[in-house]
C-alpha cells in the first residue's frame, strides 16, 4: 500500500521537474547493453569451460549461466513495482539513505 502523502511529493515534483520525470521511467527501463552483453559473454563462455575445465570447468560454467540469467532477467535494483520484485535492501526504520 502506498502512501498519499509520499504519492502527493512524487506528483509535486514531475509536476516542477520534467527532467525528474524522465530520470524516473530510466530507472525502472530495460537493462542496459553494458549486462545484456555481459550476460551473453557468460553464457558464450560456459561451454568452453564444460569442454577445457572438466568437472571445475562444469562448476564454473553453471555459476557463469546463473549469474548471466541474474544479470538479465534482475532489472533494476531501483526498479517500480512491475512483472518482477526487485530485490529490496534491508534498512532500520528512522535512517537515513
Amino acid at each position: 500500500m502506498r502512501d498519499p502523502a509520499f504519492e502527493a511529493i512524487v506528483a509535486r515534483l514531475c509536476a516542477d521537474d520534467p527532467e525528474f520525470t524522465g530520470r524516473l521511467k530510466k530507472l525502472g527501463g530495460p537493462p542496459s547493453k553494458m549486462r545484456v552483453g555481459s550476460a551473453v559473454l557468460l553464457w558464450a563462455i560456459a561451454p568452453v569451460c564444460v569442454v577445457l575445465g572438466g568437472w571445475t570447468g562444469l562448476l564454473i560454467a553453471v555459476i557463469a549461466v546463473a549469474y548471466g540469467s541474474y544479470l538479465k532477467w534482475s532489472g533494476s535494483m531501483f526498479a517500480a513495482a512491475g512483472s518482477h520484485e526487485s530485490l529490496r535492501r534491508r534498512r532500520r526504520p528512522g535512517a537515513s539513505l
